[in-house]
């Protein structure tokens, strides 16, 4: 399956390994083997049940009451939460077409 919101998701997915990286925040496997998929274009080729079982990890390692939940919740600077923001917006949307 690809749809028009599984590319917003991993741009934003992107966005959210990047500022973990820069603030030295142990990024989850699951979350980072996604976003090489994304990266290397693997991702759109991935079967819909592999799909769903990636997201429902990768959602469980960033939502609340995660690590990164709480890390972006303390962070002092407005323009990173905001896009923590869009993140969780990206990946709420490509649930829903996931049937999640």
């Amino acid at each position: 399956m690809h749809n028009e919101l599984e590319r917003p998701f991993g741009f934003q997915l992107h966005q959210l390994v990047g500022h973990l990286i820069k603030n030295n925040v142990r990024i989850p496997p699951v979350v980072r083997q996604a976003a090489l998929a994304f990266e290397d274009e693997s991702w759109a080729g991935l079967d819909d049940e592999t799909k769903r079982t990636r997201v429902r990890e990768i959602a469980a390692d960033t939502e609340a009451p995660s690590d990164i939940n709480r890390h972006f919740e303390s962070y002092p600077h407005p323009f990173s939460k905001k896009q923590y923001t869009k993140y969780l917006g990206a990946l709420k949307n490509y649930k829903m077409t996931l049937g999640l």
